[in-house]
């Protein structure tokens, strides 16, 4: 029995031809909002901000000691966050309070961040 191996060329249009359902429902993401949420996660320290916010909401206070950054700079990752819709605050007296605001980027960053050993 003779097995034919498909051409390289014809391999790639059959890999091609398989990813186009994907490819079809990236396209269809309102404005890149995949590529957005990406560029906002390729951040040391935003990184480490939703990885802190995935097991609920924190407030600033907690992200600073945990985070280990300085209050200033802590307030610039989180406007970030803010800006591009990955967070939002919630004001409890004197207090701002952190969550990540959807299940899709909980997801995402459940993905990134190891699991605590123990």
């Amino acid at each position: 029995m003779n097995i034919v191996e498909p051409s390289p060329t014809t391999a790639s249009n059959l890999l091609a031809a398989a990813s186009l359902p994907r490819l079809a429902r990236l396209e269809r993401m309102a404005g890149g909002d995949v590529v957005r949420i990406l560029k906002a996660l390729a951040h040391r320290e935003r990184l480490a901000i939703l990885c802190l916010l995935m097991d609920g909401e924190r407030c600033v206070r907690e992200l600073e000691h945990e985070v280990g950054m300085r209050q200033a700079a802590l307030s610039q990752q989180l406007a970030k966050l803010r800006a591009e819709n990955i967070v939002e605050a919630t004001r409890r007296g004197r207090f701002v309070h952190y969550h990540i605001k959807s299940q899709q980027v909980l997801n995402v960053v459940r993905a990134l961040c190891p699991a605590e050993e123990g």
